[in-house]
């Protein structure tokens, strides 16, 4: 399968958890994020939620990568492609004005999630308290990030509790200089 491909199927899979647990219909963005169309903010990330969905906070972009980090890199502060993965998706979020959500995996690997840890860490912690993360704060120069097993998020936060957060009132993305 070529990296296209590839993609696009990590995007649908991705879509379709998100749909299965908002009850709603999430698609990929017409171009895969390759559309900058300013009219409508929805199309520069990977993945859109309807518009039923008014103020769903996070701008979702999807990567699938075959080879290119481990975890090790991760621990050891040396994943260049994990941070040219979040920086593209801060950078698209800021544009749409939302939070920024980097969805990952490697091939045959649990699909992965980072969030900034403001945005994680106001979350009722009664409900993400147990979900296990890993605190990246190497990542992006400016703020932490939070690390977790996406299935792990969706289990535990419900579309509604998500959505009563009122996330884009707390998040303020971080000035590059």
């Amino acid at each position: 399968m070529n990296a296209k491909n590839k993609g696009n199927t990590f995007e649908r899979k991705v879509a379709k958890m998100l749909s299965e647990w908002a009850g709603v219909k999430f698609m990929r963005t017409p171009g895969s994020g390759a559309i900058h169309n300013f009219k409508d903010k929805r199309v520069v990330s990977d993945i859109v939620p309807p518009l039923s969905i008014g103020n769903f906070p996070f701008s979702i972009e999807c990567k699938n990568v075959k080879c290119s980090w481990e975890f090790s890199t991760l621990l050891d502060r040396t994943s260049t492609t994990i941070n040219s993965h979040w920086k593209q998706c801060e950078e698209d979020a800021k544009r749409e004005g939302l939070i920024p959500m980097l969805v990952f995996t490697k091939n045959f690997r649990s699909i992965l999630a980072i969030i900034p840890a403001q945005v994680w860490n106001y979350f009722p912690s009664d409900v993400m308290g147990e979900i296990p993360t890993l605190l990246l704060d190497y990542v992006c120069e400016t703020q932490s990030l939070i690390m977790f097993k996406f299935e792990n998020f969706l289990e535990a936060l419900s579309i509604n509790t998500l959505l009563e957060c009122n996330l884009s009132e707390l998040y303020i993305p971080p000035q590059h200089d």
